[in-house]
């Protein structure tokens, strides 16, 4: 498969979209085209989809001018972002950009609420 996925087959991207979703930590991928318009998505929220589909290319527009400020002759492949509960793997590309969202190893779990204080038996005044 050449540098991009759009130079390979139809058959080539399939294989490839279902590599990735194999891996046990991935939650789902969205793949866009350059106009924005969502192309394939296994996310299951749609809401979601169209959340990550309108930040995660202003996100590109941002990293692609500042590899390009520091380098004219560069330009941006990949992008990494990690939050408190995914990572988001950003594949760039002149025509798709395909995003993975997966758990990473030590992801954020949200704590149990602590639990009531113990009851003193000092502070019962029972006559």
């Amino acid at each position: 498969m050449g540098s991009s996925l759009c130079t390979g087959g139809h058959t080539d991207v399939e294989i490839a979209l279902k590599r990735i979703l194999s891996f046990k930590d991935v939650i789902g991928l969205l793949l866009i085209d350059a106009d924005g318009n969502i192309l394939r998505s296994t996310l299951a929220e749609e809401e979601e989809v169209v959340k990550y589909a309108q930040e995660i290319p202003a996100l590109v527009i941002m990293s692609r001018s500042a590899v390009r400020e520091i380098d004219p002759k560069n330009d941006l492949k990949m992008l990494r972002i990690k939050s408190k509960k995914h990572e988001i793997m950003v594949v760039v590309d002149p025509q798709f950009t395909l995003m993975i969202i997966h758990e990473y190893p030590g992801h954020y779990v949200e704590p149990p609420p602590p639990p009531p204080p113990p009851k003193d038996s000092d502070d019962d005044y029972s006559d």
